[in-house]
């Protein structure tokens, strides 16, 4: 099975980025200098830093097994029964709160987030919900 998790965050000058990808290392087993990390000005020239990864086959499978254990109950059953919510063309977009993941807690959120795109492919349309929760299903 073809399969790919796209991460990304945007870490501010407040933000500590040892913290922050630490807990990636701790949690999912990434180590830090697997990131792409960019530096690029902000408002008032802070800095401010675009980090990105991909992990693709059975990397990305653990990690998707990981995430999904360590997820609020609630939350789990809110996308593994709503997953066509959450699917657009470039796959199935999560975004997790960054505050709480220093916490180790995997949280859903809107604002101030970590985004997870897993992209596995759908050839008929009607087997994307089915696809998706077999995928995410712990």
């Amino acid at each position: 099975m073809q399969l790919e998790v796209k991460i990304s965050l945007i870490l501010h000058a407040t933000e500590n980025q040892e913290k922050v990808l630490d807990c990636f290392e701790r949690i999912f087993d990434i180590e830090q200098n697997d990131f792409h990390i960019q530096q690029v000005p902000g408002h008032f020239n802070n800095p401010i830093l675009l980090i990105s990864l991909s992990l693709k086959k059975k990397v990305a499978e653990t990690f998707i097994k990981k995430f999904f254990s360590r997820m609020e109950k609630n939350e789990y059953e809110e996308i593994f029964n709503n997953v066509e919510e959450f699917v657009t063309s470039s796959g199935l977009n999560l975004r997790i709160n960054k505050q709480k993941i220093l916490s180790e807690i995997i949280s859903l959120s809107k604002e101030d987030t970590i985004k997870i795109n897993i992209i596995t492919p759908v050839y008929v349309k009607n087997q994307i919900k089915k696809i998706y929760q077999n995928l995410i299903e712990i």
